[in-house]
């Protein structure tokens, strides 16, 4: 890799490790990374062990302190200590709590006389509002990994913001520690102007995150990097990653309604990217997953280009750029999502769920919000995996999709009553991925999703009724 835009162009004082930098393992991020970069990387809880502590001591450091004109600012890191359960971290690293790492390193700085210190890390807005409000002697904190929109005022555009920015927390100790995070993919560059006193404390903070729209005039220098970089992406869309035997429905009428294989496929996709390293209580972490079958657009024709996959098939089916995340919640929680889901079925509304890991049973000729009969999900702390029923007050951790997790098609009680939520890659990247390994596939209805009682064969008899008017109408007019 060229890190020439990374070196020169863009960052110009420090960074923290985040999950994603370990995508592709420690050795991916200790050579094409670590040994490359010219400025400083941070994060004070991951611990080497003593087999990896030869190979990555040195790359990165807990802290970094930085002169501002007569003063001294130190910086300390922080990384998710979930790291382990998203990304391939390998066994040879140690993810300590954020909070008890962060007040050793603080602690050290105070010994040094560091009167201003910034906490910068990717642990999601909880933590980083868990850290202000525990941690004695930070400042501020600087957060990623929940990609959370703060603004004051009216937002530039149509995204809406968690809260104000900055987000004021009132520390154990009573000091104002200002808190910000600024979204996503580079859409916006967060801006804040922090007053201190003589002593050192917060007494003022104020700003705003910018949008980079096209009222900001484009720096040449990045301008004319991106430009040679997207040379050789020139042929992305028709890269060829693997080949379908079979018909992938991804339609409306069959997604939106019942169990359809192209559902199967992105579900186990996206459970299969969570699947880590078992310990003496959890043969995995993750065994499930739900995606809303308004998110999937596009079906892949088998009889088409002899069944060969593009990206480009897999951006039509996966064309909102999200990721699939992993959520803690409750059985009931996700109990009630699969109400939701069917609450007003046969509306060809987006809610209904597609599965992994999970077998549901409706009745349709029940109330809404009663129609959910049958929920059962693949064990996790067991031995041989097996389906056992949901249970309301068991906590499970789930792979969704970016929009869902943030309550979009109305499951606000994801958004809402997740436990946990920790963001995880793109989502045509984790299925391409999938497809890549296989080579070729062929994924089936399996039965995940069944109805049962009269009010639902007259539901779906009716979808069929509709579908076979559309199949004559086209017939009889040609199109």
């Amino acid at each position: 890799l060229d890190f020439f835009l990374r070196n020169s162009l863009l960052f110009s004082n420090t960074v923290a490790l985040g999950n994603h930098e370990f995508d592709n393992g420690v050795d991916g991020l200790i050579k094409p990374f670590l040994q490359s970069v010219n400025f400083p990387v941070l994060s004070a809880n991951i611990k080497p062990d003593a087999y990896l502590a030869p190979n990555i001591t040195g790359y990165y450091k807990p802290y970094h302190i930085f002169t501002v004109g007569s003063e001294k600012v130190g910086v300390v890191g922080y990384t998710s200590k979930e790291t382990p359960l998203l990304t391939s971290s390998g066994p040879h690293l140690i993810f300590e709590d954020e909070v008890e790492a962060l007040q050793r390193e603080v602690d050290k700085l105070k010994t040094l006389k560091i009167k201003y210190i910034i906490a910068l890390g990717h642990s999601g807005f909880e933590t980083d509002k868990r850290i202000a409000k525990e941690v004695k002697g930070v400042d501020i904190v600087v957060g990623g990994h929940t990609n959370t929109f703060l603004y004051t005022g009216t937002p530039p555009s149509n995204d809406v913001p968690a809260g104000k920015y900055p987000y004021m927390i009132k520390s154990n100790d009573g000091q104002n520690v200002p808190v910000v995070q600024a979204y996503a993919y580079g859409k916006y560059l967060g801006y804040l102007k922090v007053t201190f006193d003589n002593a050192g404390k917060v007494t003022k903070a104020e700003g705003n995150p910018i949008l980079l729209d096209s009222n900001i005039i484009q720096d040449p220098a990045i301008l004319r990097e991106v430009n040679e970089w997207k040379k050789p992406l020139a042929h992305y869309s028709k890269e060829i990653i693997g080949q379908t035997l079979v018909y992938l429905n991804g339609t409306n009428v069959e997604c939106r309604y019942r169990e359809c294989n192209m559902g199967n496929l992105i579900c186990d996709a996206a459970v299969y990217e969570y699947i880590r390293n078992p310990d003496e209580m959890y043969w995995n972490q993750v065994t499930s997953c739900i995606v809303q079958g308004g998110g999937i657009r596009s079906a892949i024709d088998e009889r088409a280009n002899k069944g060969m996959i593009t990206l480009e098939d897999l951006s039509n089916v996966l064309p909102f750029g999200g990721t699939f995340d992993m959520i803690a919640i409750k059985g009931s929680v996700l109990k009630a999502a699969f109400e939701h889901s069917v609450r007003r079925y046969g509306g060809n509304t987006g809610e209904f769920l597609q599965v992994s890991g999970i077998h549901v049973s409706f009745d349709l000729s029940r109330n809404p919000g009663e129609r959910v009969v049958l929920l059962e999900i693949l064990c996790a702390d067991c031995r041989v995996p097996h389906y056992e029923p949901v249970e309301n007050q068991k906590i499970y951790k789930i792979v969704v999709n970016s929009f869902m997790a943030g309550g979009g098609d109305s499951f606000s009680m994801l958004k809402n009553e997740n436990l946990k939520h920790d963001i995880g890659s793109m989502d045509v990247k984790v299925v391409s991925n999938y497809i890549k390994q296989r080579g070729r596939i062929y994924p089936a209805v399996e039965k995940r999703i069944s109805f049962t009682g009269s009010g639902t064969r007259i539901s779906i008899n009716h979808i069929n009724f509709l579908l076979m008017c559309v199949l004559i109408f086209a017939l009889y007019f040609h199109i």
